[in-house]
C-alpha cells in the first residue's frame, strides 16, 4: 500500500517543492495551505504521514498536532521549524510529533526523514495501538539510571500510583511499561493516553467513555481508557496538561476506584493502576492554580525522576549503539548493512546537549544510518549540523545545562575560535532558559538574571524564535 503524505505549509513555493520531492521519492502526496485546510482533508482522507510547518496564519502547526491525534491517531507527524526554535520543537514532541526538521531543508534531509517516517508507518500497521507489550532493555550504565531502575524493581510489584517526571524524550513511557511488566498485572492491558495530544473537550470521553446520546453524534456507547485498562495499567502522559475542571474526576477514580461514563449515572467499578508522567513543573502549576494539590499528592505516592541525557553521558554511547543495531536489524532499516559509528562521532555525541533527549538521539541515529546508505561506517558528517556543533573544528558546543559549563573533552590540537564558542554557549543558555520557562521571555530572562529587554535583544541577535 502506497504511503500517503500531507504537507501543511503556508508558503506556496515551499509547499510545491516539498510535494514534488515526495512524489519523486514514490509517495502519494497532498498539500494544504493552513491548518484549517489540513483538518478538512484529514476528516476525508487517511494520511499516513503529516509534515507541518509550525508558524502559520490562523491555527499553528502545534495546534494542528492536537487535531491529528484525534482524527488520525496512527499518523506519523513531522514538524518544520526555523533554526533555533527549539522551544517549538519540544512542545511539538510533547504533542506527539515523531521528529522535527529545521529550515532551510534540502532534498536529501527531507528524503531521509520521510523514509524513516514511512518505515514507522509500516511498523504501526503491524501492531495494535494498545495491548500487551514486551519492553526492550533499558540502558543504564550511569549511576543515576542504575539507581532509578533499582527503585522501579522495588515499587513495580505494588499497586502504588507512580509519578514519572523528566524532560521530553527521556523515556518516561518506557519506564511506565517496565513498571507494568514487572508487576502482577503484566498479563493484563497496558493502556496509554497522552493528555497533551487530546483536545480538552474530548479528554473526559477518552478517559471514561460515553453513553449513547451523551453528545451530538454519539449513536452508540463507547468505552474509555479506564475501562480498557481494567485489571491492568493506565499510563497518563503529560498529566500537567489535563484541564483543571477534569482533575477532580480523576482524583475520585484514584481514591474510590469508581467512575461514570460521560452522559451516564451508573457507577462503574474498576481496578486500574495509574502511572502518570509529566515534563511540566507541577509544584509551579499548583501555585498558579492550574493543577490540584490533592491530585498531585495522590499521584505522587512514588516519584521517579528521569534525568536528562546530558546529565548521564555514560549512557549515550551504549544507547546509541543499541539503537543503531536495532534499527539496522529491523524492518525499518531494511536493506541497510550492519553499521558502526566512527570514533570521531563520540566526542560530538557526548558533548551535545540533546534537548530532545533519547528520542532525539534515536532520530539522529536512524537518520544518519539512512543517509550513510550502503556504507558500513557512520561518520560525523552524516549527523545534523546542530549535533556536529556547526564549528569548523567539528567540536560540539559545550553543554550549557551542566553546572560546570565546561567542555566534555580536551581542546582540539588546532585550537578553537573562542569568540564563536562563547557566542554558541550564550545561545545554548538562552535556549535552555526559554525551554525551562516554557517559552515565557520574562521568566527566561529572570533565570539568566538579565533585563527582559536585554534578553529579547540577544534572542533576536541569534535568530531564536523566528
Amino acid at each position: 500500500m502506497k504511503i500517503k503524505i500531507l504537507f501543511v505549509e503556508d508558503d506556496r513555493a515551499v509547499r510545491a517543492l516539498l510535494v514534488e520531492q515526495a512524489c519523486e521519492d514514490g509517495y502519494q502526496t497532498a498539500g494544504a495551505a493552513n491548518a484549517d485546510a489540513a483538518i478538512n482533508l484529514l476528516k476525508k482522507e487517511d494520511f499516513d504521514i503529516v509534515v507541518t510547518d509550525v508558524r502559520m496564519p490562523g491555527l499553528s502547526g502545534l495546534d494542528l498536532l492536537l487535531h491529528i491525534a484525534e482524527l488520525r491517531p496512527r499518523a506519523v507527524t513531522l514538524v518544520l521549524t526555523a533554526y533555533g526554535s527549539i522551544g517549538d520543537a519540544i512542545i511539538a514532541m510533547r504533542r506527539g510529533a515523531s521528529d522535527y526538521l529545521t529550515k532551510p531543508l534540502d532534498n536529501e534531509q527531507l528524503s531521509s526523514a520521510l523514509r524513516v517516517a514511512a518505515n514507522r508507518v509500516s511498523q504501526k500497521r503491524e501492531m495494535p495501538i494498545e495491548g500487551k507489550f514486551a519492553i526492550a532493555p533499558i540502558i543504564a550504565e550511569s549511576g543515576v539510571m542504575t539507581k532509578l531502575l533499582e527503585e522501579v524493581k522495588i515499587f513495580a510489584p505494588r499497586k502504588f500510583s507512580v509519578l514519572v517526571t523528566g524532560e521530553t524524550g527521556t523515556g518516561k513511557e518506557l519506564i511506565a511499561r517496565a513498571i507494568h511488566e514487572l508487576s502482577p498485572r503484566r498479563d493484563k492491558s497496558f493502556v496509554a493516553l497522552n493528555c497533551a495530544a487530546v483536545p480538552r473537550e474530548l479528554l473526559e470521553k477518552e478517559l471514561f467513555g460515553h453513553e449513547r446520546g451523551a453528545f451530538t453524534g454519539a449513536h452508540t456507547s463507547g468505552e474509555g481508557r479506564f475501562g480498557r485498562a481494567d485489571g491492568g495499567t493506565l499510563f497518563l502522559d503529560e498529566i500537567g496538561d489535563m484541564d483543571y475542571d477534569l482533575q477532580p474526576k480523576l482524583l475520585r477514580v484514584l481514591e474510590e476506584s469508581v467512575f461514570e461514563k460521560l452522559g451516564g449515572a451508573r457507577p462503574i467499578e474498576v481496578d486500574v493502576r495509574v502511572v502518570a508522567a509529566t515534563s511540566a513543573d507541577l509544584p509551579r502549576l499548583i501555585e498558579e492554580k492550574k493543577f490540584r494539590r490533592d491530585l498531585y499528592y495522590r499521584l505522587n505516592k512514588v516519584m521517579l525522576e528521569l534525568p536528562p541525557l546530558r546529565e548521564r553521558p555514560a549512557d549515550i554511547r551504549p544507547i546509541a549503539e543499541q539503537l543503531l543495531a536495532h534499527f539496522c536489524a529491523s524492518s525499518e532499516g531494511e536493506g541497510l548493512p550492519p553499521k558502526t559509528l566512527d570514533a570521531a562521532v563520540w566526542p560530538a555525541l557526548s558533548s551535545y546537549c540533546w534537548p530532545g533527549n533519547v528520542r532525539q538521539l534515536r532520530n539522529a541515529i536512524e537518520r544518519a544510518a539512512v543517509i550513510s546508505a550502503g556504507e558500513d561506517l557512520i561518520r560525523l558528517t552524516h549527523f545534523p549540523e546542530e549535533v556536529r556543533g556547526g564549528a569548523t573544528s567539528g567540536v560540539s558546543a559545550p553543554l550549557a545545562a551542566r553546572t560546570s559549563f565546561g567542555f566534555a573533552q580536551p581542546l582540539p590540537a588546532e585550537g578553537i575560535d573562542l569568540k564563536a564558542q562563547l557566542a554558541d554557549q550564550e545561545k545554548q543558555l538562552l535556549l535552555q532558559a526559554l525551554k525551562e520557562a516554557n517559552g515565557n521571555h520574562k521568566l527566561a530572562a529572570e533565570k539568566l538574571r538579565l533585563p527582559r529587554s536585554t534578553f529579547i535583544e540577544k534572542t533576536q541577535r541569534y535568530g531564536i524564535g523566528k
